[in-house]
């Protein structure tokens, strides 16, 4: 489930040369978007999880505050998280018809959001474009390794 309206990593480099350069810009981005998903994750998710919930977020925030964000383990840490907020997030939201004589149909389906829940879609939006994020330069340097190896091999 996607949250938010941020756009989708690939959507924003579609058609883009992957050079070293390039790699260098992705992986400066994820990590720009790493630093403000740790303040998100301490300063809104950390308190609104109970207790027993919390090591995961503040396991992440630890790993961004390493500067280990690059790798394979961050971004599956990253997606497996997002994927458990959404289950809070869902618990926090409720669909319902609204009635509308003035409506077409006589109504609409509305979504109610409870307050703690709105927080938490922001922050899972964000989490998701840091996954997008930490794949793309993954995938760019990987691509651009083995490239070369085919092309020298």
């Amino acid at each position: 489930m996607r949250f938010g309206t941020l756009p989708r990593l690939s959507d924003l480099v579609e058609g883009a040369e992957i050079t070293p350069d390039m790699i260098v810009r992705l992986a400066a981005l994820a990590l720009m978007q790493a630093h403000i998903v740790a303040e998100e994750l301490h300063d809104i998710v950390i308190p609104l999880l109970p207790p027993a919930r919390r090591s995961h977020a503040a396991s992440i925030v630890r790993r961004i505050e390493r500067g280990a964000v690059l790798e394979e383990e961050a971004l599956h840490d990253v997606e497996t998280f997002n994927a458990a907020l959404s289950l809070q997030i869902e618990a926090g939201t409720q669909v319902y018809w609204q009635g509308d004589d003035n409506h077409v149909r006589g109504g609409y389906e509305a979504v109610y959001r409870e307050p703690e829940a709105r927080q938490l879609a922001e922050v899972a939006g964000e989490l998701a474009l840091l996954a997008d994020m930490i794949l793309a330069a993954l995938s760019a340097a990987r691509a651009v390794r083995e490239a070369a190896a085919l092309i020298d091999g």
